[in-house]
């Protein structure tokens, strides 16, 4: 069983599609599909993980969003600035 303990605290929404949203304001291009029993992170279209175990997704999101989610919101939104102007 696993314990998402800052879902509500940090992630938009409080929910783990939230982390999704951080790394796609960064310009990941991250997008999520089940295909047959496997779930399949794509970024840019390219798969760059995939796992059958639920919980291991849960696991990989909840901590590429965690990265951004811990930053202070003024250094988070410059961050998203400087991405942009690349």
């Amino acid at each position: 069983m696993e314990n998402l303990l800052k879902l509500e605290e940090y992630f938009p929404g409080g929910e783990l599609m939230g982390g999704i949203e951080l790394a796609n304001r960064m310009d990941w291009g991250l997008s999520l599909q089940l295909s047959g029993e496997d779930w399949v992170v794509s970024s840019g279209g390219e798969p760059i993980y995939t796992t059958d175990c639920k919980e291991s997704l849960q696991s990989f999101v909840y901590g590429l969003g965690l990265a951004y989610a811990v930053l202070p919101r003024k250094l988070f939104d410059e961050l998203v600035d400087n991405v942009r102007n690349l």
